[in-house]
């Protein structure tokens, strides 16, 4: 792969980029309105064409009993990690190199197999996402940028998306999200944002949840590998607060610092940037300080 880099990325812009915000459990719709905002703002000054900016609920909003919500979470978690149809096929081990795109035949995701064992009674909170992006945005870049377990259902929308062919491109973003195995055609078009304090210690305990782990080949023996199917861009961002506070747009605590919409905008605009060149990149542009270093080690916890 080259870094998730499109041989066309000077149309991308010229196509439009449409953002998702994906929410996770007991989001209020005034959670990402600022936010939206400002990720639009700071598109536009690095040079794409935003065409539109739109909010998604894969596990419904604040209405919705939240019990509820974090079973679906957790089912979607756990259903990839279980072998199964709709699960990361051994073929994914074999993708050539330079091979940019899913595997169809391995990896095409279709209705009743996104589980384990194959049951259709269950219709992923993801089924109703994919339908309405394909809906708006058939045939152009999307970026989905998904918070909490917003972070889980967007991982698993782009897969499908991807595999169907209903967009051009698709970047993936999970801000504080639980841990999903990666798929490899999708690594270097995922990106992974983890809350820490000024000190560098993990602030938000969801990041901890799930694993990237898997079994990696070696000469001897097989070995475990806690990064096997993890994403290809992992990076702390130093915020004020904890898990819900990553796009709170309030008065930093220290004076002068900037908010923590800004550090965690700041942080994914400049691994954008990188990853999806703009067609017409602002020169000289460069985003606010995310507030810590990229390429943090991951947050320990169940790997």
């Amino acid at each position: 792969m080259d870094g998730g880099k499109s041989g066309n990325d000077g149309m991308n812009g010229a196509l439009g980029v449409d953002l998702y915000l994906l929410a996770g459990v007991k989001t209020w719709p005034s959670y990402f309105r600022e936010p939206a905002e400002r990720l639009r703002r700071m598109s536009i000054e690095a040079g794409y064409v935003i065409a539109g900016v739109h909010v998604l609920y894969p596990y419904g909003d604040h209405t919705i009993p939240l019990m509820r919500q974090v079973r679906q979470v957790a089912r979607d978690v756990a259903r990839r990690l279980s072998p199964g149809p709709g699960n990361l096929p051994r073929e994914a081990d074999r993708l050539s190199p330079g091979r940019d795109n899913l595997p169809r035949e391995a990896d095409r995701l279709s209705p009743g197999t996104d589980n384990p064992g194959g049951a259709s009674s269950i219709i992923a909170p993801a089924d109703p996402i994919v339908g309405a992006i394909r809906e708006r945005s058939a045939g152009r870049v999307v970026v989905l940028i998904g918070h909490s377990g917003g972070g889980v259902a967007a991982y698993h929308a782009g897969r499908r998306l991807l595999a169907e062919g209903a967009v051009r491109d698709c970047r993936i973003v999970q801000v504080g999200s639980p841990k999903v195995r990666i798929h490899p055609a999708l690594r270097d078009r995922t990106a992974y944002f983890y809350a820490v304090d000024e000190r560098g210690r993990v602030r938000d305990p969801i990041t901890r949840l799930g694993t990237w782990g898997g079994v990696r080949r070696a000469a001897v023996i097989p070995v475990w590998d806690p990064r096997r199917w993890a994403p290809g861009h992992v990076a702390a961002v130093a915020i004020d607060g904890g898990h819900k506070d990553y796009f709170n747009h309030g008065p930093s605590a220290a004076p002068g610092q900037a908010t923590n919409l800004e550090r965690t905008a700041a942080a994914v605009l400049d691994w954008l940037v990188r990853s999806l060149h703009p067609a017409n990149p602002a020169p000289g542009w460069r985003p606010e300080p995310a507030g810590a270093p990229a390429g943090e080690p991951a947050p320990s916890g169940a790997q």
